[in-house]
């Protein structure tokens, strides 16, 4: 954050490139103009300058609120979707260049590299609990990719791609706010919803069932590639991914695979039971 005496202050934002942030640009400015105020504003009188290999520009500073968004809330992870509802059915109608989301691509990928570095996780985790992971992980992946085609028949949105809690910003006012559009893509919503469901499932004492419990996430109970794609341990693949290259994380990345093995091997049985009976 950068203040000034008599300014608002401002945001530096590093992107990776001139084009990201003339995407992210042109996104955050055309949803002020159909009303969707729930993000800042990337600033266009300040042209963007190039330092150390990344592009920076200046956007609103939003004031926080003390009160944190929390997907571990019930009301949160309500709030959060009706949000994210909200953003896809403005950004449905919007005309931007934005790079098509693949999501088996993406996942391959993460499971390839997570093979990759298995040596490095047999250093910390049983070769049991490891292939089970993977073997989820083929099982989930393959019969995502076969059933997946019902969602080509979707309308593309611009997805936010990165459901994070930390990309949800309660603001001073106590409304909620959707932030940094780094993986903004086109996609089915869906794709941001499964993200999401993900997200909250480990807050949820039992996911296979309380999952449908969101209105947003409902219409998907007896949608198999959403099922099979919920059992794809995204972040397992992830975080051991990053933890390669660095080991800030590494006890939270190892409760989650560790300690959390049992809870979502159950709810992992739970979703094959429901493909089952599909």
């Amino acid at each position: 954050m950068i203040s000034f005496k008599k300014d608002a202050p401002i945001i530096l934002k590093g992107f990776d490139s001139f084009e990201k942030w003339d995407r992210q640009r042109e996104l955050t400015s055309l949803l002020s103009q159909k009303g969707f105020e729930q993000t800042y504003q990337i600033h266009q009188k300040l042209m963007p300058f190039q330092f150390k290999g990344k592009w920076y520009g200046s956007m609103d500073y939003i004031p926080p609120s003390k009160k944190k968004f929390r997907f571990s809330h019930h009301k949160d992870r309500l709030e959060g979707i009706e949000l994210l509802e909200r953003f896809h059915d403005v950004s449905e109608n919007l005309s931007i260049k934005a790079p098509l989301f693949d999501q088996v691509r993406k996942w391959k990928e993460r499971l390839s590299l997570f093979k990759k570095n298995i040596s490095y996780t047999r250093q910390y985790v049983s070769d049991e609990i490891i292939n089970e992971w993977v073997r989820w992980g083929e099982w989930s992946l393959e019969g995502f990719e076969k059933n997946q085609s019902k969602w080509d028949k979707e309308k593309n949105v611009i997805i936010h791609g990165d459901c994070a809690h930390h990309n949800f910003l309660r603001r001073e006012d106590g409304s909620l706010a959707l932030i940094d559009f780094d993986l903004m893509a086109k996609a089915p919503r869906c794709i941001d919803y499964l993200q999401y469901a993900n997200r909250i499932s480990p807050h949820l004492d039992d996911a296979a069932t309380m999952l449908w419990q969101v209105p947003q996430l409902k219409k998907y109970q007896k949608d198999r590639a959403f099922l099979y794609a919920l059992a794809f341990p995204t972040d397992i693949f992830r975080e051991w991914n990053r933890n390669n290259k660095s080991s800030s994380q590494f006890h939270s990345v190892w409760k989650m695979t560790v300690e959390g093995f049992s809870k979502r091997m159950e709810m992992n049985e739970k979703l094959a039971d429901m493909i089952s009976k599909r």
